[in-house]
């Protein structure tokens, strides 16, 4: 299965959800519907946002649905191109594993689906942006709280 053939059966879950659980519940935004934001192959599993009346979320599920299962339940740490990211695996019902990390909940903020899939196709190419990448910590100059601050720097064998 293609990662977005799984994208687009991970929609059709969601617009289940949508019909039913999520029916008229306040916390959604009736501008918005579910839909699948470019899935791709990425590191053996399947990456992609998932767009919700009530969540924007980067998921990562398996490619090969119904083997047994590679994503262990609970916490699950993938390494972008842009540096790490801790998703929560869980079982979605009538789906299967599914990893996932909320980038925005509720969404009220957005006007349109445009808007929201906008900020989705932003997000994840800056998840693939390798420039974003944090260097190696050791290399990275100390923290001057008192320079942050404004105050002065001690003089070397002054205490504070």
């Amino acid at each position: 299965m293609t990662a977005q053939a799984i994208g687009a059966r991970l929609a059709a879950v969601y617009r289940d959800i949508e019909a039913t659980a999520m029916r008229d519940a306040p916390i959604c935004n009736a501008a918005l519907q579910v839909e699948a934001i470019g899935f791709c192959e990425f590191g053996g599993v399947a990456v992609g946002i998932i767009l919700t009346p009530w969540f924007l979320s980067l998921v990562a599920t398996e490619l090969r649905p119904g083997e047994a299962p590679v994503l262990p339940i609970g916490a699950l740490r993938l390494r972008f191109p842009a540096g790490p990211v801790e998703l929560a695996v869980t079982e979605l019902e009538g789906f299967g594993r599914l990893a996932s990390c909320s980038l925005f909940s509720p969404l009220f903020e957005f006007a349109d689906q445009e808007a929201a899939r906008a900020t989705a196709k932003a997000a994840l190419v800056a998840l693939f942006d390798s420039k974003l990448h944090d260097p190696d910590p050791a290399s990275l100059p100390t923290f001057d709280r008192r320079a942050f601050f404004g105050a002065p720097r001690p003089r070397p064998g002054a205490t504070s």
